[in-house]
This record gives structure tokens, sequence and C-alpha cells, in this order.
């Protein structure tokens, strides 16, 4: 790397900084006296235990709320208007004239947390060769004090500044950016580290989305996951998880994993200090009807996969699905903070 490229790089990163400082300042100065202490984050390197998942209530919905399989973004334009703040849609008139897909993101506190420390981001761009792209980012923060709000912001804001100043020109390019973007909010939160106590060290999970005009690059690290939704159900992500190296050299069972005392432990997330991260890398095809779901562990840690898939069934807007799969986590217990992102391809 040349002098002028890590200078480049040392520009962004103070840019990111300066934005972050802004933004907790502002939110501060809006909480200041409603949040005094945060619990530590349900993420640690020794065991924890949860409550043991309830039973799953799917919500229902008016008959009038219901919709019939549609696909067209007008619809989906008028439905943005009675949302709450948290839910967000790119309209027809804010997106690229060429777009193949609709995309809604959606954030909840849950029930048992005082603040929400996941962070989501939905960024999208026309390439030189006027081919669109779109960056899809769900971060699941960690730490005690407010560190897990700040690991995920960083990681969030540190990502779309660099798919900002340097997009992937090409898709041959996917692999190779996103490792990088991976790497630069690894070292955004590691900056941040030196000033903390260590029992306020913070992390983040992240799941990440590239989606071109028929593929998706997807990248991971933790146990924030992706999905593949058509005719069935697929899991895109490997959780980086103690239950799920058990699960992968079969010493338990996946439906085994879901209640182990210890299916809270991750062994690699941002802002690890570390001379090797573990992070996945997937290639998914994406055809017409297919979804790609995003999600923290606020939502699979509390509704298996195929439930998941049979709401998605169910609720063929993409809007109503994001929002009924949230409130089904919530009344499954809403332990945690609840994030999903769904991405529906409905034009060839």
């Amino acid at each position: 790397m040349t002098e002028f490229q890590m200078l480049g790089i040392l520009a962004s990163m103070v840019g990111v900084l300066a934005i972050i400082l802004l933004l907790r300042l502002l939110r501060l100065r809006q909480h200041k006296n409603n949040v005094t202490q945060s619990s530590s984050r349900r993420k640690n390197a020794a065991p924890s235990s949860l409550p043991q998942k309830d039973d799953i209530t799917v919500p229902n919905l008016d008959e009038s709320e219901k919709t019939e399989p549609n696909f067209g973004r007008q619809q989906q334009t008028k439905k943005t208007e009675q949302l709450p703040d948290s839910v967000h849609v790119f309209s027809s008139l804010q997106r690229l004239p060429n777009i193949k897909w609709q995309v809604v993101g959606q954030t909840d506190v849950g029930l048992k947390r005082e603040l929400n420390e996941d962070n989501f981001e939905m960024i999208e761009i026309s390439l030189p060769s006027s081919q669109p792209c779109g960056l899809y980012i769900v971060a699941d923060g960690m730490g005690g004090h407010e560190g897990g709000e700040i690991a995920s912001e960083l990681t969030v804001t540190t990502i779309k500044q660099y798919f900002t100043d340097h997009p992937p020109l090409l898709e041959t390019e996917a692999k190779d950016w996103l490792e990088k973007a991976v790497m630069m909010a690894n070292e955004m939160v590691i900056s941040q580290q030196d000033s903390r106590d260590q029992r306020d060290k913070m992390g983040s999970t992240v799941v990440m989305a590239l989606v071109f005009d028929k593929k998706a690059y997807v990248t991971n690290v933790g146990d924030s996951r992706t999905y593949l939704i058509n005719s069935n159900i697929h899991k895109i992500t490997t959780d980086h998880s103690l239950v799920e190296r058990l699960v992968e050299i079969g010493q338990i069972t996946a439906e085994e994993a879901r209640t182990h005392p210890q299916r809270n432990v991750i062994y690699s997330t941002i802002g690890i200090n570390k001379p090797k991260m573990d992070i996945g890398f997937y290639e998914v095809e994406l055809k017409l009807g297919d979804r790609l779901l995003l999600c923290s562990d606020g939502l699979s840690g509390l509704i298996e996969d195929e439930d998941l898939f049979q709401l998605s069934q169910h609720y063929h807007n993409p809007v109503e699905a994001c929002q009924v799969m949230i409130e089904s986590a919530k009344e499954s217990g809403g332990y945690d903070n609840i994030t999903v992102i769904i991405v529906q391809v409905d034009k060839e």
C-alpha cells in the first residue's frame, strides 16, 4: 500500500470519528436523563443463560392488512407513509430507475433492554457501468455502559463511509472489498478501546450483503445471519459461535444448540484484537421472488428457521413480513434487540 493510500484511509477514519462524535453528542443530549447505566451485553466470554424460548405466537393482521402476492413498488411506497420511524423503505422516487429489488429494514429495542445496541444501514449506488449496487448491513453491539451501541454504530458508519468513498466497481472485486470493509471497521472499533475500562470493552457482530443484478455477496463476523428464502429457507451464513462449532463436529444437534447453556458465546467479533479474524464469505444467486433476510440474533435466536419461512410465505409484502417477524420475536420473549432487513427480488 502506498503512502498516499494510507493517508487517504486515515483521512476517511478521521472523518468517520467526527461523524460518530457528533451523533453521540446529539444522542446523549436527547437521552441524558433517561439511562444512567446500561446492563452488560448478553454475549460474554463466559457462559450466560437466558430463559427458555416461549412458544411462538404469530401476530394476526386484520384481513384488510393482508396482501396478495404483489411485488410492485407503487403499493410499497403507499405503505411507508404509516410506518414507524424505525422502518426504512426506499420509495420509487428515491431509488435507482433500473433496480430490480425492494428493500425494507427495521430495528426494535425488544422488551428487556434499555438501549438498542443494534444498528443497520441500507445504501444503493449506480456503478460506472450504470449497474445498480446495494449494500445492506446489520450490526449487533456488545459491551457494558453503552459500549455495544457505540461499537455497532462505529461498525456501520465506517463501512458506509468506505462504500461511499471507495465502492466496488466490479462484481469480481466483491470479496476483497467486503474483507477490506470488515478490517477497517475492526480497526476503527479497536482504536476506541484504549480509553475504555477493561470491563467496558466493546465489540460488534456484522452481517452484510452486496447485491448486484442477479447475485449477492455476503460476509459475516459473529452470529448475525443471512437467510435465502424462496420455496424453502436456507441459512447462508455460518455463526462464529461455540455451539455452531459443536454442531459442525457432531457433538450436539442444531436443535440442542438452541437451548445450550453456552449458546451466546461467540469467538469472532468486530473489535477483537487478534492476528487473524474469522470472516465468512458467501455467494448467492438471486432469482425472481427470492428474499434475502439479514438479521441479528434477537430474531434468529427466538424464531426457528421453519417459523421464519412460514411467516415469509404468509406475508408477501416485505414491509408486513418485516414487522410481523419482529412482533413474533417480541411475543416469544423479546429478550434482545431485534433487527431485520429484507431484500426482495421483484424483477427479472
